[in-house]
């Protein structure tokens, strides 16, 4: 499809987000949740200014500042829409998200997404609560603190991310320049372990006992992304990962024109945390000869005002 005009339409990620909640419970394979993760931060998240209260319906991977896809939505986020399924959908999805992070059977708990939470439940004949504390998409350490009401013996299954691994996306559509992984370290009050992966998941099996500390950290490398060949509007381009996220160029933070820019194989790429900037986000920099280009989390952008816009730059070699 083509960048700057398909219908990347919010309600389909959502879509997406549910049907592979589904494919995973019935399957217990992480490459469903990794599918379910990239489409809620960078297909879902896109779709909601900032202030909650404006939306897009198409999300669009290149924008030149001024295309209107119909009357009904231009590239200004609207309050509303004739047809209304996308807000709507929205407001279902955020009180939803506590339901997808943590996954149990009978001997087996699943973490499946990274977010500060807590949960309770009934494990090995017992109760058990789970703590996770983190500063994932921006960090990749996650503390997770296990408080079984008495010793329990079962498998806790961490979620080892595709992006983690190499892997991008569970299929050929996409890859990564480099697809080699620096390791995934897990610790268990705190010592390192060697764990078995078993459909995605980290297999942690011993005797819980109260305040048991799992401490998981997933390096997080700034990737060049690549498509497959017969995507054609990404033929000798290339787009930029970091953790789960898919970064873009906006022309606000580039002198407004992104669209006539380049990545060249040898620009330095360096994360920067910016407090202050879009409600606190993690930005890249291309070092270039005549400056740098800075990218911003995809989900960020059209919150300053219409300005160019694009995730698949030109690579020069």
């Amino acid at each position: 499809l083509p960048n700057a005009t398909a219908y990347n339409e919010t309600c389909a990620a959502i879509a997406n987000i549910y049907w592979n909640q589904r494919l995973f419970q019935l399957h217990g394979d992480a490459k469903y949740i990794d599918v379910l993760e990239r489409s809620l931060y960078n297909g879902f998240l896109p779709g909601v200014a900032f202030s909650g209260d404006r939306f897009f319906y198409v999300n669009p991977l290149t924008f030149d500042g001024a295309y209107r896809f119909n009357r009904d939505d231009s590239l200004v986020r609207m309050p509303w829409f004739g047809c209304s399924c996308c807000p709507t959908n929205v407001v279902r999805v955020f009180p939803s998200l506590g339901g997808y992070i943590y996954a149990q059977t009978a001997d087996r708990l699943y973490v499946n997404l990274f977010m500060g939470s807590q949960a309770t439940l009934k494990l090995a004949g017992t109760s058990v609560q789970i703590q996770q504390q983190t500063e994932y998409p921006w960090h990749g350490v996650i503390k997770l603190t296990i408080h079984p009401q008495q010793p329990a013996a079962f498998t806790l299954c961490v979620r080892i991310p595709g992006w983690a691994q190499g892997q991008p996306v569970p299929s050929d559509l996409y890859h990564y320049l480099d697809a080699s992984s620096p390791p995934v370290e897990i610790k268990v009050n705190g010592e390192k372990v060697v764990f078995p992966v078993d459909k995605g998941y980290a297999q942690l099996q011993r005797t819980w006992q109260r305040g048991d500390v799992v401490e998981v950290t997933l390096p997080m490398p700034i990737r060049r992304v690549l498509s497959h060949p017969n995507v054609q509007d990404n033929v000798g381009k290339v787009a930029l990962e970091r953790g789960p996220l898919v970064y873009c160029v906006e022309g606000v933070d580039n002198n407004e024109r992104v669209l006539n820019k380049v990545l060249r194989d040898d620009d330095l790429l360096n994360a920067e945390s910016v407090p202050d900037l879009l409600d606190g986000v993690t930005v890249i920099h291309a070092q270039q000869p005549d400056g740098k280009l800075i990218f911003i989390p995809y989900y960020a952008w059209a919150n300053r005002g219409q300005s160019e816009m694009t995730i698949w730059v030109p690579v020069v070699r």
